[in-house]
């Protein structure tokens, strides 16, 4: 009961917060922000970005903001502007930001005065997961100094299936609230999301990619491999004990894939593969007989 209540006081606050009005009457309260790390945490949607994101925070040296950043300021577009829950594949110029367009560099000190409010005073490793971030790292490299980008990949299968599933269609107003997305959409998604990944992360500095199935079956190995990366301490075993409230589910670190393996039809797996076959390939991933 207690812990329903609290999810739902994190519902309204949240709501108020994203609210254009309030952020900008907290924006005269903001102050800059200049950390030893920017660490942006990537992937498609139902990749387990939020997973790690939330265990990462868990560690001493880490901070993270209670929500997706683009909720949290004027500064950054998100698809569901646009009526795209889950998937900002269907409006690209939307959610992309130019590193050379006008005004950007002061919208990015906008920005980080919006978020100053929700990370500890005295963070010096900041996390941000925003899932639209993938579509913008070169910007995010050129005005959040040091960036660090770590890149999670899931089976295409289980992504499609949970994108499909999991998006909130009727609250954002979705050309699709009456039927769902097609798996089409869905798995375009998928393999999008990789696409821009490897083109882009070819003039990043700092860029670790790490699978979700690895760090939900090896997590010490996985965790260990991401803290190297940043150049901090690793991750305190005690932490990975715990149970984490993952989109309102309370749950350990489990590879979740057969669950929703189960849950695609034969149709669904022609889809999948004739869409997305190709980085299926690339990454091992194959539908079990």
């Amino acid at each position: 009961m207690f812990k329903t209540l609290q999810r739902n006081a994190e519902k309204v606050y949240l709501a108020l917060l994203m609210k254009s009005s309030i952020q900008r009457c907290l924006l005269p309260f903001g102050h800059e922000l200049n950390p030893d790390r920017w660490i942006f945490v990537v992937g498609c949607y139902n990749s387990g970005t939020t997973l790690l994101a939330s265990v990462l925070r868990k560690h001493p040296m880490l901070s993270g903001m209670l929500n997706e950043g683009a909720f949290l300021t004027d500064g950054l577009p998100y698809p569901e502007q646009k009526g795209w829950p889950r998937m900002w594949s269907q409006c690209l110029d939307h959610v992309t930001v130019d590193p050379a367009g006008p005004g950007v560099a002061e919208s990015a000190e906008q920005i980080k005065k919006n978020w100053s409010l929700w990370y500890p005073n005295d963070s010096k490793n900041l996390i941000e997961k925003s899932i639209s971030n993938l579509t913008r790292m070169p910007y995010l490299q050129e005005f959040f100094k040091p960036a660090y980008f770590i890149y999670i990949v899931r089976n295409g299968y289980a992504v499609s299936k949970g994108i499909q599933r999991k998006a909130n269609y009727k609250r954002w107003n979705c050309l699709y609230k009456d039927t769902g997305y097609p798996m089409e959409l869905c798995a375009e998604q998928w393999r999008i999301s990789d696409e821009i990944a490897q083109a882009d992360k070819r003039g990043l500095t700092n860029f670790l990619t790490v699978t979700y199935e690895n760090f939900t079956e090896r997590p010490i190995e996985t965790l260990d491999t991401v803290t190297r990366f940043l150049g901090v301490s690793p991750m305190p075993r005690e932490v990975l004990g715990g149970g984490w409230s993952i989109h309102e589910f309370d749950s350990k670190i489990m590879n979740m894939n057969a669950h929703s393996l189960a849950k695609l039809s034969a149709e669904d797996v022609e889809i999948i593969e004739r869409v997305a076959g190709s980085v299926l390939d690339k990454y091992g991933y194959m539908f079990p007989d």
